[in-house]
């Protein structure tokens, strides 16, 4: 309690120490269609009213296939600029993304079914989009805290407001195409370094949750590496039980490093408005270790 108040979801997080880095989706595939915030399923996005069917069952044959699809909805904030249905697809095991107008949702559904059968079915995405979590119809966190960043964004770069991306305890939250790339309580104060890193492709460390399609202890090496050396680029991570091996470029040289990890628990309540607090067990990057590092 605070001042006779209950905590947030997103205050008692913040306050129990939870570590942001590992809590991104480890779906490889994301589909985000405009869709008018009022019909929206406050938690599953492919039962929102008006949308066909063909959607929910696009999660299920991916899933069928040993993928994950993550379907989102969203709204931009002012008059729609064309008719139609605006849809974007991301593969991040590929990179492989797509950005096109449908003519109505049947298409869209038919789109991202494409898509994710490696398809070419449109245009890359060509500039960066973030998605900010608005849902507050999922937690109020996600409505106070989502819709301020997105306004703070709104006018430095191309913004939409998004159902739910999942961790509304670490609100405000948002995802940055087409790297797949998470954030989390990201701030006034955090948001001109996170633009600059979007700009240039970069990671914004302080709070970074994660890359879209990696597992959780992928996510918190990558996470741990890239805290220790911002300009490490091509990273690629190999877990191995609590150890993941991680090796990457920076300034020309070769590196290879081992980061370990170990399981920590953390209470806290999973929603605004539980009654009692939740146990999780997270990863969390314990030591950091240089194998090698060589010049080319």
């Amino acid at each position: 309690m605070v001042g006779g108040e209950s905590l947030s979801c997103s205050e008692a997080s913040t306050l129990a120490g939870e570590p942001l880095a590992g809590t991104a989706s480890d779906a490889t595939l994301l589909a985000a269609l405009a869709w008018p915030r009022a019909r929206w399923h406050a938690d599953k996005a492919a039962l929102s009213e008006g949308l066909p069917p063909a959607l929910a069952e696009l999660e299920r044959s991916a899933k069928r296939a040993g993928r994950r699809l993550q379907l989102r909805l969203f709204e931009r904030v002012g008059p729609r600029p064309v008719a139609g249905v605006e849809l974007v697809c991301a593969d991040f095991a590929t990179g492989r993304t797509l950005a096109l107008t449908a003519s109505d949702p049947e298409a869209a559904a038919a789109a991202i079914a494409g898509f994710a059968a490696g398809e070419t079915v449109g245009l890359p995405l060509e500039a960066p989009l973030v998605l900010v979590c608005t849902d507050g119809r999922h937690d109020r966190c996600c409505g106070k805290l989502g819709r301020s960043l997105a306004a703070a964004l709104r006018g430095e770069i191309d913004v939409a407001e998004s159902s739910h991306l999942g961790g509304h305890r670490l609100a405000p939250n948002c995802l940055v195409l087409p790297s797949g790339r998470l954030y989390g309580r990201v701030t006034a104060g955090d948001v001109p370094e996170l633009l600059e890193a979007i700009r240039h492709d970069r990671v914004y460390a302080p709070c970074y949750r994660g890359r879209s399609g990696l597992g959780e202890l992928e996510q918190v090496a990558e996470a741990a590496v890239l805290a220790q050396c911002p300009g490490a680029s091509a990273l690629a991570l190999a877990p191995d039980g609590a150890v993941v091996r991680v090796s990457f470029r920076d300034g020309g040289a070769e590196h290879r490093l081992e980061v370990a990890c170990a399981r920590r628990s953390y209470s806290g309540i999973g929603s605004c408005g539980d009654a009692a607090p939740e146990q999780r067990l997270r990863w969390q990057a314990t030591r950091v270790r240089t194998v090698s590092a060589t010049s080319g």
